[in-house]
């Protein structure tokens, strides 16, 4: 669980986080969860700490929701830690739990933990259930829907890094100021070097990327100009996909666009961080959008 991450100014930042972390090089964001629209799904997490796996956005029954006031958690509660993870009380599930589940509509989904959400989820236990259509296809976004031919996933998050000194939601997170802003766990100069967020394709490839805003701000995607269409939201096909140069995704929304590469494409994407009223960017992070 606990793990540290290096920032752009050279600091190593105390982090949490699920399994091998996103892409499996970093801790944050947490691993990519893949699942078949239809099948059984079983995802075990595995602690001594007191934590939980709630699916985001999917359907599941209350048992299988990872909130732990109706659902329980793993890991044993320890007083020595100053009631970590505010599960006092609670019915624990013991150090092994496997949450159970049919995967639902093809889509977008995340994941994060339950247990003193506010903190913990901040702190970088949060990642994206990707569902794929029925028939397991990894080139169309669902069962007759647009296909594509890169896909990208951009984990929108930022980090106050006083909060990352806690144990304890509190007094010490009663107020959020966010002074590290990510793509991917990875700041500007970090995500443009990074082949799991920049965009390097061909002519006339399609890329998929699926929008996930795991953080707490409202936030702004641009692609240094260039048209996309916004076709899902939140694990559903939209009735009217926009063309858009910019879109905002909320906490805790996910957005699925397209956009096609033209030959010669060089673009800076912005991600732009706004305060919670929406009137003022706190901050942004970049990356590359390329097309030979």
């Amino acid at each position: 669980m606990a793990a540290a991450q290096t920032l752009a100014n050279g600091t190593s930042l105390r982090v949490w986080s699920f399994g091998g972390g996103f892409n499996g090089d970093r801790a944050v964001p947490a691993p990519v969860i893949e699942l078949i629209e239809g099948q059984s799904a079983a995802i075990t997490l595995n602690s001594m700490m007191p934590h939980s796996i709630h699916p985001h956005g999917l359907d599941v029954n209350q048992a299988n929701d990872g909130v732990p006031t109706t659902s329980g958690f793993v890991g044993m509660a320890m007083p020595m830690m100053g009631n970590f993870g505010r599960v006092a009380g609670l019915p624990s599930l013991g150090s092994s739990y496997t949450y159970s589940f049919v995967a639902p509509h093809a889509g977008t989904y995340m994941y994060h933990c339950h247990g003193d959400t506010v903190l913990h989820q901040e702190m970088g236990m949060v990642g994206t259930i990707v569902v794929r259509p029925a028939d397991g296809s990894t080139d169309r976004v669902w069962t007759g829907g647009p296909q594509f031919s890169r896909e990208h996933i951009w984990h929108l998050h930022t980090f106050d890094t006083t909060w990352h000194t806690q144990t304890l939601s509190g007094a010490g997170t009663v107020r959020y100021r966010p002074d590290v802003f990510m793509i991917n766990g990875r700041q500007s100069v970090a995500a443009t070097a990074d082949s799991a967020t920049a965009i390097r394709g061909m002519a006339d490839d399609v890329v998929l990327i699926r929008l996930v805003n795991t953080g707490y701000l409202p936030a702004v995607v641009s692609l240094g100009g260039l048209t996309f269409q916004v076709i899902a939201s939140d694990g559903r096909p939209l009735r009217a996909t926009p063309m858009v140069t910019q879109w905002q995704v909320a906490a805790g929304e996910r957005y699925d666009i397209l956009l096609t590469l033209t030959a010669g494409t060089l673009r800076e994407a912005q991600v732009d961080y706004y305060n919670i009223r929406g009137t003022a960017v706190l901050g942004s992070a970049t990356t590359m959008i390329q097309a030979s």
